[in-house]
């Protein structure tokens, strides 16, 4: 019998996640069947019913799904529920309980890791204030790090899900506190979905030694993360992110570790 899983979101235009699944439970000898579902937010607590209902292991969730996912499921984790945002589900056979959590921070955890970065050490400045910067700045917190700042074009509330009451380590969008605010990060994050156009240009307003990261993902690295290669900034797209959240998910859903070269491989793109 195959494990079903899924990963839903909207648009949801494109997305490698049911290769990571499929991937990953082949490393863990469990056949599987994996399909991405358009689901917009109004469609999400039908078709999380559906997917228990028919047997589903678990699911992924992505734009804009992450926050609404919170109420849908019984028992979210402690980070889900304080950076309020939910991106893997697992349908418990067993008890029938539907359980959320976020990992989004522990995959970028991994990530700065693989980049050489600290993240006790690191100052890192987050474009957005959705529901994975929330995530990312709670994960930085609990390794240690100091208060990420926040830009954005609403003042975030202040809270657990931001290591503590933010303040004055938020920008609004296109001030010159938040032009000083990218020009100091040593890790740079898009958590919106933003183009080149719209975000900080890396000649002469990205620190040369940053790392740049946008968490979108598509066929080809994002023209903001080709611009900072070609300033001689290191930079990744969200496709590094998201194989590091796949390892976490398969976590969630099996308790098992799956080899991170295994999942690389599966979504590795041609040079």
């Amino acid at each position: 019998m195959s494990i079903r899983l899924a990963v839903l979101g909207d648009p949801l235009r494109y997305t490698l996640s049911p290769e990571l699944h499929r991937a990953g439970c082949a490393a863990l000898g469990l056949a599987c069947e994996s399909e991405a579902l358009r689901t917009p937010v109004d469609a999400l607590p039908a078709t999380l019913e559906r997917l228990a209902r028919e047997g589903y292991a678990g699911c992924n969730l992505t734009m804009p799904l992450k926050e609404p996912a919170l109420d849908c499921v019984a028992r979210p984790s402690p980070a889900a529920r304080r950076a309020r945002s939910v991106n893997t589900i697992t349908f418990s056979m067993e008890t029938g309980v539907t359980l959320g959590d976020t990992t989004d921070g522990a995959g970028f955890l991994d990530l700065l890791a693989q980049e050489g970065r600290d993240p006790a050490s690191v100052r890192v400045v987050l474009l957005g204030a959705g529901g994975s910067a929330r995530s990312l700045a709670l994960a930085i917190a609990e390794r240690g790090g100091e208060p990420v700042r926040v830009v954005s074009r609403h003042e975030p509330e202040p809270g657990d899900a931001w290591g503590g009451a933010l303040g004055e380590r938020w920008s609004a969008w296109g001030s010159l506190a938040a032009d000083r605010a990218v020009a100091q990060a040593q890790v740079l994050v898009n958590c919106t979905p933003l183009g080149n156009a719209d975000l900080p240009q890396p000649r002469g307003g990205i620190a040369p030694d940053a790392l740049v990261v946008d968490l979108p993902y598509g066929e080809a690295p994002s023209a903001w993360v080709t611009a900072a290669r070609a300033a001689g900034l290191d930079a990744v797209d969200g496709l590094a992110l998201l194989v590091h959240q796949a390892r976490h998910s398969f976590r969630c859903w099996f308790d098992r570790d799956v080899p991170l070269e295994l999942l690389l491989a599966a979504v590795r793109r041609s040079p």
